[in-house]
């Protein structure tokens, strides 16, 4: 299973030699196996690299993510019909009725609220009103529950002057997390025949990862707790950009540790159980049959 994150910075140019990805760069030509590769970030706009090497990366499963000239993710290659039922999984997908979207998205809320919680517990704030909230969350989040506790969790986490949409550090560091994540979320969903434009909540004719948005709701409160850390540790308290070094910490996503069926996963392998689980809850029109994820206090693998 694929398991690397392979965040690249500087220049240097990329082959494909003998199905292996082969890097040659100012310190020398290092090789490694695309099979091992979830992600693929490239940062630097002095990368090079060719078609054959894009098309074999996609034939392996592997998320090619752009970046832009802040550093910042800005587009994402996904495989294209990587199922072998491609036709089947659409026509459950599109099936699904609007009862069954509102309460997998009922699941999804409170999850992320609890999830949200969690957060503020480690963090050493108090969480009992987020719990409350959770409780509270009906088919569709008719009310905007979401939104309740967003308010509370945010003043909450990162102090009351804090606005998420805000142009600093903190934001930019959220920002560049949730992109990471939603490449092995949208990852996830391709290679189990869904169509992540597609959404059980998110309808933006625009987006072309409705899906994704809607799964990744719940892994949002893991880079939150992350950036938290970094903040506490004077990482983003000054500079126009983020640092290498909180870049490199957020594209390791994938290794962070959670639970899952109290069962300790990697993010990344639970991406792709959340994914065929949503399939079979679905095609078996039971919510329940969603598994979702909460917090460990592991650290990364």
């Amino acid at each position: 299973m694929a398991w690397r994150t392979i965040l690249i910075q500087n220049p240097a140019k990329l082959r494909l030699v003998n199905g292996q990805l082969q890097l040659e760069n100012e310190d020398g030509t290092y090789s490694l196996p695309l099979e091992d590769v979830i992600a693929l970030i490239l940062e630097s706009p002095q990368i090079s690299l060719n078609a054959s090497l894009l098309s074999y990366a996609q034939d392996q499963g592997v998320a090619v993510i752009t970046c832009d000239k802040s550093h910042m993710p800005n587009g994402l290659m996904l495989p294209f019909h990587a199922h072998s039922r491609q036709s089947r999984v659409a026509y459950i997908q599109q099936s699904c009725s609007e009862a069954l979207k509102k309460r997998l998205w009922q699941r999804v809320i409170q999850s992320k609220i609890s999830n949200q919680a969690a957060c503020l517990k480690i963090s050493g704030r108090k969480a009992k009103r987020l719990i409350a909230l959770a409780n509270h969350v009906k088919p569709g989040d008719p009310s905007n529950i979401e939104a309740q506790a967003a308010r509370y969790y945010w003043q909450r986490l990162m102090g009351k002057g804090f606005r998420r949409g805000d142009t600093d550090l903190v934001n930019a560091a959220l920002n560049y997390g949730y992109a990471v994540i939603r490449a092995y979320v949208a990852r996830a969903q391709v290679a189990y025949g869904l169509m992540p434009a597609f959404g059980l909540h998110h309808c933006n004719e625009l987006n072309a990862f409705n899906l994704t948005d809607d799964l990744m709701e719940v892994f949002r409160p893991f880079v939150d707790h992350h950036v938290f850390e970094m903040k506490g540790q004077g990482l983003l308290d000054e500079g126009d950009s983020l640092s290498i070094e909180c870049r490199q910490h957020l594209a390791g996503a994938g290794t962070w540790l959670c639970k899952m069926d109290e069962e300790t996963h990697t993010l990344a392998s639970v991406c792709d159980k959340m994914a065929a689980g949503l399939m079979s809850a679905m095609e078996n029109k039971s919510p329940a049959l969603l598994p979702l994820v909460g917090f460990t206090l592991g650290e990364e693998t």
